[in-house]
């Protein structure tokens, strides 16, 4: 069983951001992170690096009419009603042309045409499965009305990362019921696993991207009940002004752990959202560019392989056939 490095990215624009700050204050991050992804793409391909590009739904529309035609009947009923995206249509705009921060269905098809890209789903609204007043029924409405406007457009979705990696078995079975085949579960680690207290985990989470906190993150993929578990295994964290000083251990960390996956024969998942490297666009792309040459030398020393998140789901089915 050969090693492997997957990459994923949160496409969604500015639709995650909208408990945490104003548009006013991120657009800039999420304009940046738009005309990022060309570049990215370009380095992916330069580089033969697969990808899944999880997208939110709602970036998949021409413009906002096409758009409502897929709003699900059941919506989740957050407790938090700054987590409802669906009040927003009324203030962003109808289309691409005049919300960029909201929609993107020429960026879409930019990355389908791409080798090796995979597009695959953030769910249709950005959906929150572990937010009180939310059904595993609303859950299922939403992720219905995502593959349906995908296919629409030509997409066919099998792989899912939900937003924060928030899961539960009973979300779990409705992903495997709408035909998905491969999502992208938390870090499974100690961090997650025992610490609740959500500004601790937040700190430990930075520190680890750092200082090596949890192990080599390194896994095989799991099978749970027809669905396979990419577990995330690093996020790429952007550059912090305050803790530039420690961007030579973020990268030596994350080379670190690929090179144990790749002695090991065991799966490395690094993932992080375009917004992320909308700033400082070219000081990412060149971190970006180490962590891609290194691959290169994995791959010719260990035989490591990219995998997008369809391509290592069909891997594994293969294996676990043979």
């Amino acid at each position: 069983m050969g090693s492997s490095l997957i990459v994923s990215l949160d496409f969604e624009l500015f639709w995650g951001m909208l408990d945490k700050c104003s548009l006013e204050d991120y657009q800039d991050h999420v304009l940046g992170g738009r005309e990022a992804i060309p570049q990215m793409l370009a380095l992916f391909e330069k580089y033969h690096i697969h990808a899944t590009w999880a997208a939110v739904g709602f970036l998949f529309a021409e413009n906002e009419q096409e758009l409502r035609g897929y709003f699900p009947e059941q919506r989740p009923t957050y407790a938090n009603e700054k987590l409802d995206p669906y009040a927003e249509f009324a203030k962003i705009g109808a289309n691409e042309q005049e919300a960029p921060c909201f929609y993107a269905p020429s960026l879409l098809r930019l990355i389908s045409e791409s080798p090796g890209q995979e597009i695959g789903s953030h769910t249709f609204s950005h959906y929150y499965c572990r937010a009180k007043g939310q059904t595993p029924e609303q859950f299922a409405a939403d992720m219905k009305a995502a593959k349906a406007i995908a296919q629409a457009h030509g997409y066919e979705l099998t792989s899912v990362v939900l937003p924060r990696n928030q899961c539960e078995i009973a979300y779990t079975r409705v992903l495997r019921e709408a035909g998905f085949t491969a999502y992208r579960d938390e870090e499974n680690d100690w961090i997650h696993e025992k610490i609740k207290f959500f500004p601790l985990l937040r700190l430990l989470r930075l520190v680890d991207a750092y200082f090596p906190l949890t192990g080599q993150s390194g896994y095989r993929p799991r099978c749970e009940e027809g669905i396979w578990n990419l577990t995330g295994s690093r996020m790429y964290r952007p550059i912090r002004k305050s803790l530039k000083f420690l961007e030579g251990l973020k990268m030596r960390r994350i080379k670190r752990q690929m090179l144990y996956a790749a002695k090991n024969g065991l799966t490395y998942h690094l993932w992080w959202h375009p917004h992320n490297v909308g700033v400082r666009t070219q000081e990412h792309m060149a971190q970006l560019e180490d962590i891609f040459r290194y691959y290169t030398e994995l791959k010719e020393t260990y035989g490591m392989q990219s995998l997008n998140m369809r391509e290592a789901a069909e891997k594994q089915k293969a294996e676990e056939k043979a």
